[in-house]
């Protein structure tokens, strides 16, 4: 991922996508790194100590969220997530841009 497409699905602007790659850069969690087809372009690397971090906070609650999303047919599922893509549109909608 580019830091610039971090920073529209994290509805950051440009500075505040910096200073957030700056430190998680910092705390060991991503790296920086040059396009090997396009050396202009900076993607960014998510370290082992990040991707462990993730599993041990989340790890535990993704085997029982698996099970009670098995109670659920895909259509309600379908109709649950489009509800809560509405919900997050809504909100970001009416909150100011960073």
């Amino acid at each position: 991922m580019t830091p610039g497409r971090l920073g529209e699905q994290l509805r950051l602007n440009s500075a505040g996508t910096t200073t957030l790659v700056d430190r998680l850069e910092r705390l060991g969690l991503v790296r920086r790194e040059r396009d090997t087809a396009d050396r202009r372009r900076v993607l960014l690397t998510v370290e082992p100590r990040a991707v462990e971090l993730g599993w041990s906070f989340f790890g535990p609650a993704i085997g029982t969220l698996l099970t009670a999303m098995d109670a659920f047919t895909p259509a309600e599922l379908d109709t649950a997530g489009r509800f809560l893509t509405a919900m997050t549109d809504a909100i970001a909608d009416t909150t100011p841009d960073a």
